[in-house]
């Protein structure tokens, strides 16, 4: 949709485009009979899904009644040229988005308070009506003149208890600088826990000017969600109190349980962090005694000397003691009246070093001394049944059932020897029974160990195993599904570049420099690249413009020929030649994506051959070709869709123009049409 600068809705005016999002675009527009500026939400897309969606954000909007929601004063629709365009109506915030604020100047711990209010006040009422809203980010957050907050946008908002989704992309909606890591779980559907880790992260951008995750590849930053552990706050404000940092880190932990109970419990945590001052009160600790031992006693030689502390050293200052913090259910905030600041410090972690060791006296044998003839006589009685059993042959055989022995007393046994040798060897026999029983129970034993061992290995190896997979499950629904907020989150906001490419009179195409005659023609429909099957190729280009880190979107019809494509990066020189990077379809459902240091001689390097995919459509029908390069990271989509694979990383070319293909069939010529170009800067 060509923009609608000048024209008029109903009775609104449209003066100026403010901002370009993937379903809509806003205006500034006068409403007459209020005699008042506006802000004009019109919706853009040719999608049934997309428009059942915009009306819906438009009545969920005016249900909602909170003094930091974005209200609506008006919608609904209005033919312009022959097409209904739909329409929604909101107060002109002439203080900009939240986005804009944070990259002017950085925010005081005072002002991201209020903001953390406002933004809680509304989110918690939204939750309170069973709505999630699901895209919690800066630019979705607008100031007014007196700098007031309101959360806006409740495009992709659905309630608690809907049971359908509106995108094929399941749950995976919104921003992927902002989504919660269960989001990438299978079947974990968002819900309010999800929002309040976006809003976490809102909150971690307001206190330090950056997301805790960014890379290259916005599926890298998806991993880094999912599994990466957010950077100190104080990396970027090294004067952030560690109160501040904790209250930052509980609302971006990983698990949901774990975070705030609501978006207002994190609001005032922030606040009481802020305005808390970190005061340590510690309770005098004594200097150990010197110990002395009993006068009548020794210590044994084989103990090390004991050390004996007399005084604490004169330049030892008193200790200082970091807040205790209980980990069971997250991060706890040293908060006036709660009692997790230590008052009491064990002696070992003190600044004196170690705790001497308090070491009793050696005792002295408390049993009294019992010679006398009753043990002589016990003495004697033991030495006779000594020299029995060491004149006696046992011979042992082992079996299942225990022991059989023979016993052969010796010669000059007396009767009563005799008998006591009997004793003797029925003891013996009971002791080796015995023995033998626990050596059988500690085989048992060291058996049943061994098997719980390698059962544990065996448990911990399927844990571990199914611990990878799980990880590696998450990384892959994460490359299948977030790739789609991807896109829309790299074409939102306001675009550097933005053309119809329908007029070559306009002052966009004059300062761009577009190619105009020679098979490059301006029609009331779009841009045409020509060419016959003798010259087979051709390229038209921009070469008043010049793009590095960007994501660029732009319609391509193949009415008659083999292939077109978009060249990115792309440099010319006197001789026809041209460089950089192209991203190919085909009439049949096909994509390449090549580089090359001039296309003209058919020399390309070939970064992906032809491949198909499902996403592009076939026949002489529009495909919207869309690109993210930022540095040597280069990802590829058509109409939305990620095309699957990895992302190609190259670095050969990091700038240029960009330019449009048409190759033609054997025997045939080619004609490829494109329109609505948008390049975003990233």
């Amino acid at each position: 949709m060509a923009d609608l600068e000048g024209r008029t809705l109903d009775r609104y005016k449209l003066e100026e485009l403010m901002g370009r999002g993937g379903m809509a675009d806003v205006y500034l527009a006068y409403d007459p009979h209020f005699e008042r500026q506006v802000a004009v939400k019109v919706f853009k897309r040719e999608d049934e899904d997309l428009l059942r969606r915009f009306v819906r954000e438009a009545q969920m909007m005016a249900s909602l009644s909170n003094p930091h929601l974005m209200p609506v004063y008006d919608s609904g629709s209005s033919k312009l040229d022959g097409v209904n365009i739909y329409y929604i109506v909101m107060p002109f915030m002439d203080g900009g988005t939240l986005r804009s604020r944070i990259r002017k100047q950085p925010l005081t711990l005072k002002q991201c308070c209020t903001y953390t209010r406002e933004i809680a006040s509304a989110l918690d009422y939204v939750h309170s009506q069973g709505i999630i809203h699901r895209d919690i980010k800066a630019s979705n957050v607008l100031l007014d003149a007196d700098g007031r907050c309101y959360l806006a946008d409740f495009g992709i908002a659905r309630t608690a208890t809907e049971s359908t989704q509106l995108t094929s992309t399941g749950n995976v909606l919104g921003t992927v600088d902002y989504i919660a890591p269960e989001l990438f779980e299978s079947d974990h559907r968002a819900d309010e826990k999800s929002d309040l880790y976006s809003f976490g992260v809102l909150l971690y951008e307001m206190v330090t000017g950056h997301l805790p995750f960014t890379a290259e590849n916005m599926i890298a930053v998806v991993t880094m969600h999912i599994n990466n552990p957010p950077p100190s706050p104080r990396k970027y404000v090294p004067e952030l109190s560690p109160l501040v940092e904790r209250v930052l880190l509980r609302a971006l932990e990983k698990r949901p349980e774990m975070r705030y109970e609501n978006a207002s419990d994190l609001a005032e945590a922030f606040c009481r962090a802020t305005s808390t001052r970190l005061t340590r009160k510690i309770t005098a600790v004594e200097p150990p005694t010197e110990i002395t031992p009993r006068s009548n006693t020794t210590l044994p030689t084989v103990f090390p000397p004991v050390p004996v502390v007399s005084s604490v050293p004169k330049a030892a200052k008193a200790p200082s003691y970091p807040p205790q913090i209980t980990r069971s259910t997250g991060y706890q905030e040293a908060l006036p009246g709660r009692q997790n600041l230590s008052t009491q410090v064990p002696l070992q972690n003190s600044e004196y070093g170690p705790a001497p060791i308090q070491v009793a006296p050696y005792p002295s044998n408390p049993r009294k001394n019992t010679h006398g003839p009753t043990g002589f006589v016990a003495a004697l009685v033991i030495i006779a049944l000594l020299a029995v059993i060491g004149a006696t042959v046992f011979v042992v055989v082992g079996t299942g059932s225990g022991f059989i022995g023979k016993v052969t007393p010796t010669p000059t046994a007396t009767p009563d020897l005799a008998a006591t040798s009997s004793a003797a060897s029925a003891t013996a026999l009971q002791q080796s029974q015995n023995s033998t029983s626990t050596a059988q129970a500690k085989a048992v034993n060291a058996t049943a160990t061994a098997q719980a061992k390698a059962t544990a290995t065996a448990i911990a190896h399927i844990q571990a195993t199914a611990t990878a997979q799980a990880k590696a499950t998450a990384v892959v629904i994460a490359h299948a599904t977030a790739t789609a907020a991807v896109i829309v989150t790299a074409t939102s906001g306001t675009p550097a570049y933005s053309d119809p490419l329908t007029d070559a009179t306009s002052q966009n195409v004059i300062a761009a420099q577009w190619d105009n005659g020679s098979g490059c023609a301006f029609h009331s429909d779009g841009y045409y690249v020509s060419t016959n099957f003798v010259s087979s190729l051709k390229g038209c280009h921009e070469a008043g413009k010049q793009f590095q880190n960007f994501a660029a979107q732009v319609d391509m019809v193949i009415q008659k020929g083999h292939s077109g494509g978009l060249f990115f990066r792309m440099s010319t020189d006197p001789l026809g030649g041209f460089s950089g990077y192209l991203f190919e379809l085909d009439n049949q459902g096909n994509y390449k994506i090549s580089a090359s240091n001039d296309f003209s001689l058919n020399t390309a390097t070939v970064l992906r051959d032809w491949t198909a995919s499902s996403a592009i459509k076939t026949g002489t029908v529009k495909n919207r070709l869309q690109v993210i390069a930022k540095g040597g990271a280069l990802s590829f989509y058509v109409n939305g869709t990620f095309l699957a694979g990895p992302s190609i990383t190259d670095s050969t070319y990091s700038s240029g123009d960009i330019g449009f293909l048409a190759t033609a069939n054997k025997g045939n010529d080619a004609n490829v049409i494109y329109s609505n170009l948008s390049i975003y800067p990233q």
